[in-house]
């Protein structure tokens, strides 16, 4: 008797358990919908990036997603961005690089809508490209170095509106590179 009540409040055990957990919140339906495979390789990421780095990529690209540039044979790293129509987002929003280099981008602007623009990093300086409607446009830029390097539509309003990326850039920082300081709380 004792081992049949034991099975009966075991889930109801779990349930509540669980529902205490941040993470039981993402096995609701309607977020379960919003975890489509570039947030999902987005969220997978995250371990990945500094503290305080998390907290602004979480905020900033929850929907642009994340791609890994894939190395061609001539050693140049490649990928495609998009811009959906009506939507102020670039789809990836994060590019990953598994070290420094070249990294060549075919921008697709299929808004019907509106024009936009890329202003990208590069070593010296920056890359800026302009992306009129139902256009594409590639970019070739090198980043050397590890780190996150930001680039956006500098057009109007578009990047407060989203139209903000990031290239992660990653490899072992040199020992001269390093600030030399602890880490940092956040709170």
């Amino acid at each position: 008797m004792r081992r049949l009540i034991l099975r009966a409040l075991l889930p109801a055990l779990a349930l509540v358990t669980l529902s205490g957990c941040e993470y039981f919140g993402l096995l609701r339906p309607s977020v379960l919908k919003q975890l489509n495979p570039r947030v999902v390789r987005l969220v997978n990421y995250f371990p990945r990036v500094d503290d305080q780095n998390e907290a602004i990529v979480a905020r900033l690209f929850a929907h642009g997603g994340l791609s890994h540039a894939k190395q061609g044979a001539d050693g140049v790293f490649r990928d495609v961005i998009r811009v959906p129509p009506g939507e102020y987002m670039w789809y990836p929003a994060i590019i990953v690089m598994k070290r420094g280099g070249e990294l060549e981008l075919d921008f697709y602007n299929q808004d019907p809508y509106s024009h936009h623009a890329a202003f990208l990093p590069n070593v010296g300086e920056r890359h800026a490209m302009v992306l009129p409607i139902n256009t594409r446009g590639r970019a070739r830029i090198r980043l050397d170095q590890p780190g996150l390097y930001w680039f956006g539509c500098p057009v109007a309003n578009h990047a407060p509106r989203g139209m903000l990326g990031l290239i992660i850039v990653e490899g072992e920082v040199p020992a001269e590179a390093k600030l030399d300081r602890p880490r940092q709380p956040r709170g």
